[in-house]
């Protein structure tokens, strides 16, 4: 793996949902299908509100120790508020939910030219062939895991420089809870959605905006000419706001920003001080041209 580099993901919580009825318990809640998540694939979800928005999103895969328990990679800052979520929806099921974070380690190998990693550590992102391999491992097995890679450890900020310069948001960044519907940040094209695995919390509004191709957002990266503006700046084209810059990263001039695909055909955008030009990654152009998002069916293909 010529090239290879590995990040520890600092921000992120581990979440364990475990006992007998667990996997029939997530099923009927996340936008993906459960039954994937084993030791062979790494899926990518997330909990959304009854009216279709975003909450949570997260990556699942079994525990080693017990493959019918569910491990959960989600943004560690607001793993305390996704355990109180799950467990509003816990009922009478026979759960346990409980938070491994201090635990666990989460590393992302990644190969620096930006071709796909096969082979190696942990699993293959299921959101793009070059976001590489994430692991969900025991934090005392971390450095063996980087060692046996062959990789270099690079700080986690190279890890967002790639994500970004491939258009692909982080939660913690980029979707704002109870704001954001996710067809607006990818999440469809990024395989975080199955049509059709049968109903999840939000699957009406999300199912009927992909049938009518409704979608008026979309996160999307952006070039920046000038001072790199702040996450939350507005984006402007003339006196009109067309969007709002998100994750940025100042060495490669780029930036996230969700914006409104009406208004930024013509117009020259500006953010703060700086100028940006929008560009739309080739994994996302059949779904802007058609005007709707493609179905993955969520099999991470």
């Amino acid at each position: 793996m010529t090239g290879a580099r590995a990040s520890r993901l600092s921000g992120r919580g581990i979440v364990r949902i475990g006992g007998p009825e667990a996997r029939s318990f997530l099923q009927g809640l996340v936008t993906n299908n459960v039954d994937k998540a084993g030791g062979t694939q790494l899926v990518y979800s997330a909990l959304l509100t009854p009216q279709g928005k975003f909450l949570f999103d997260f990556f699942m895969t079994s525990d080693p120790a017990d493959k019918e328990a569910v491990m959960l990679d989600c943004d560690g800052a607001r793993a305390g508020e996704f355990i109180k979520r799950l467990s509003m929806y816990k009922l009478r099921a026979k759960v346990e939910i409980e938070d491994k974070s201090d635990g666990f380690a989460v590393i992302a190998f990644w190969n620096e030219d930006g071709s796909p990693m096969p082979d190696g550590p942990g699993l293959p992102d299921p959101r793009h062939p070059q976001m590489g391999r994430r692991a969900i491992l025991p934090e005392k097995d971390a450095n063996a895991a980087v060692a046996a890679a062959k990789a270099e450890e690079a700080p986690e900020q190279e890890w967002h420089r790639h994500r970004i310069s491939l258009g692909i948001g982080e939660a913690a960044e980029d979707f704002e809870p109870d704001r954001t519907f996710p067809l607006e940040v990818n999440f469809a094209e990024l395989n975080g959605i199955d049509f059709h695995k049968g109903c999840f919390i939000g699957q009406e509004v999300t199912s009927r905006t992909k049938r009518r191709g409704s979608v008026r957002k979309r996160l999307l990266p952006v070039h920046v000419e000038g001072d790199m503006p702040e996450p939350g700046t507005p984006v402007k084209g003339g006196v009109r706001e067309v969007g709002t810059i998100h994750s940025t990263d100042a060495e490669s001039e780029r930036a996230l920003a969700l914006l409104r695909l009406d208004l930024i055909g013509s117009a020259i955008l500006e953010a703060g001080q700086a100028e940006i030009r929008p560009e739309i990654p080739g994994w996302l152009e059949a779904s802007i041209e058609s005007g709707h998002s493609e179905d993955s069916g969520g099999d991470g293909d």
